[in-house]
């Protein structure tokens, strides 16, 4: 799967898997993300956050209260720019294949498309 989405079945109705899942939706949210940004981010910003892996039973991994931290500053301090992604404490450039303004709009309209 990688970088792209299973545009040919966006719900995974077909072939599901656990990791999968998360890959697809990690995808989808960071689209979903851009999508929000080009209409609607002059007024209200847009932060895709990836804290990394959080504690929830591997020692190894960082305390929840160390991943939600950045949140505390984008809220008390919001970004101007439309869309700001951030990936374990870096920025990132906007220009990543995964944050494409045309896969953007096509995920947007394929999930205003999608009735429950």
């Amino acid at each position: 799967m990688g970088t792209t989405l299973a545009w040919d079945d966006p719900q995974l109705t077909r072939g599901y898997g656990l990791v999968r899942a998360q890959l697809q939706a990690g995808r989808a949210n960071d689209l979903l993300g851009v999508a929000h940004a080009a209409e609607h981010g002059e007024k209200v910003p847009y932060v895709l956050y990836h804290p990394g892996f959080t504690r929830s039973g591997d020692a190894s991994a960082r305390p929840v209260e160390e991943s939600v931290a950045a949140v505390h500053d984008f809220i008390d301090d919001p970004p101007k720019a439309p869309l700001t992604a951030v990936d374990r404490g870096r920025r990132l450039p906007l220009t990543l294949r995964t944050l494409d303004a045309g896969d953007a709009a096509r995920l947007a309209a394929i999930t205003a498309g999608i009735r429950a």
